[in-house]
């Protein structure tokens, strides 16, 4: 069939608006069981969507070529783009649905994802229609331009959604603030700089930051600062020695051969370059210390070379860094204004840089489990907890739950009877649980061995009886069980 008589076949038109409409509507269906082999299509999900994309944005340049009379009019083209568009954006949806349905991504931005790609891929074969109409009655034309501009924009957007799963919600924009900064990040003067804060700690935030920090601290290892450094991790092994390099766990952990189960980073993730370690071994070695200026090296011959080559490499890490300091300010400003509006104390954590601790003010301020709802935006953000004395009870420890990076909790006073506990038993990194004063009994301390890291718990004024108390003691031998009050802080 000749494309002159394929463009105005009726059946095209009708079939491109049926799809686009069930396209449409696949995000009313919902999740659904799926088998197992769908479930693995899912998978190719990102693989195939990038054909829709720059096949819809060719149809658009090509129009724009006609318009202009770059090109002269080319149906069949056109109709080959569209249609391939079309085919892919319908493959590409449908794995992106059972990818959905598998249950491995939720949340607000997948379901922002998942309606954009049905709107872009449903438009795609709305534009494939109206072209064909087009082609048949003329007027049709104008909307048929518009929608494919519209259709292109849609995609954009669903696809800086997608990214934003990917690498962060803000994964665009992350570098706009430092664009309006009076000064560039990261501009000290070379004079000004210090080996320690703007070489070696943007070197760790680049490569060893993804596996220890407040929200991972994979092996109980935090490096967000050197005070984190210095206290090391579950190993008990010092991380760094001063002037000490074999005892310096850190350095021995990246110098091992890429193939050993030790080496740090892991394999898939970026190694310290030459020039890194040798750094990171010439300030061990000479002291470690935080005060050392850059200059100091530069006027050392053995090490003068390697630090003048790795300045300007380090510029885009001391970016990232930069970075990471004003999204902590700004978040240090919106809790502060939480804080007030809740009546709640709320600081950063000088034991834990770049978390915040939270406790309810004295008198206690009224405080119950409906206030949770105000802090969700920020629960990774805090390490301590203090509310002490309110009203809250075993529903609002749900809400806690969801702030992994507490470590230390305190509810004495509370309405807490530990029919909750289930909740608090997902916090990975709750060490510090003070109960007392609460109506918790025999048969819900028990449930305290099944924390995961839980260190040391206060039980003056419950209900638990020595027997139990003991059997605790016992099971768990590395829980510290204290009848005291304990701290309010």
């Amino acid at each position: 069939m000749r494309v002159e008589a394929l463009v105005k076949h009726p059946a095209l038109v009708v079939c491109s608006f049926v799809i686009g409409v069930l396209v449409l509507g696949l995000p009313f269906i919902g999740k659904i069981e799926a088998p197992v082999i769908f479930l693995m299509l899912g998978r190719f999900h990102p693989l195939v969507l990038h054909f829709p994309i720059v096949l819809i944005i060719l149809a658009l340049m090509l129009e724009l070529a006609i318009k202009f009379k770059f090109v002269p009019n080319a149906t069949g083209l056109q109709l080959s783009l569209l249609a391939a568009s079309a085919f892919t954006a319908l493959i590409a949806i449908l794995a992106g649905y059972f990818l959905f349905v598998g249950g491995e991504y939720s949340g607000e931005l997948m379901e922002q994802h998942f309606w954009g790609a049905t709107v872009s891929g449903a438009g795609v074969f709305f534009v494939t229609g109206l072209y064909l109409l087009s082609q048949r009655f003329q007027p049709v034309y104008p909307f048929y331009i518009g929608l494919l501009v519209l259709t292109n924009l849609s995609i954009g957007f669903t696809g800086h959604i997608g990214g934003s799963i990917t690498h962060g919600k803000d994964y665009l924009t992350e570098y706009v603030p430092l664009i309006f900064q009076d000064e560039p990040a990261g501009s000290k003067t070379v004079e000004e700089m210090l080996v320690y804060d703007d070489m070696i700690s943007p070197i760790f935030q680049a490569k060893c930051m993804s596996c220890h920090n407040q929200s991972r601290s994979k092996g109980g290892l935090i490096m967000s600062s050197l005070q984190s450094i210095t206290k090391g991790g579950d190993s008990g092994l010092a991380l760094i020695t001063p002037e000490d390099l074999d005892q310096s766990e850190l350095f021995n952990r990246v110098t091992l051969p890429a193939d050993h189960d030790d080496v740090m980073p892991p394999e898939g993730q970026s190694p310290m370059s030459e020039q890194e370690i040798e750094l990171l071994k010439y300030w061990i070695t000479s002291g470690a210390s935080p005060e050392q200026k850059v200059t100091a090296l530069q006027a050392q011959p053995e090490i003068a070379s390697v630090t003048n080559e790795l300045l300007p490499q380090l510029a885009r890490y001391r970016r990232k860094q930069a970075m990471a300091e004003l999204k902590l300010k700004e978040v240090t400003n919106e809790l502060e204004a939480v804080g007030k509006k809740l009546n709640l104390a709320i600081e950063p954590d000088s034991l834990e840089p770049g978390l915040f601790s939270l406790r309810v003010k004295f008198p206690p301020a009224p405080f119950n489990n409906d206030q949770f709802r105000e802090l969700a935006p920020y629960n990774d953000a805090f390490s301590r907890l203090s509310i002490v004395s309110s009203s809250i009870n075993d529903d609002g420890l749900y809400h806690i739950s969801q702030m992994t990076n507490v470590k230390k909790l305190y509810l004495q006073k509370t309405n807490i009877d530990g029919s909750g506990f289930i909740y608090l038993m997902q916090m990975p990194n709750l060490e510090t649980l003070n109960l007392s004063f609460t109506k918790v009994d025999d048969k819900v301390a028990l449930d305290l061995l099944k924390f995961p890291s839980l260190k040391e718990v206060y039980l003056l004024g419950t209900k638990c009886t020595p027997q139990v108390v003991e059997a605790l003691r016992k099971n768990k031998p590395g829980l510290k069980i204290l009848f005291e009050e304990g701290p309010y802080f």
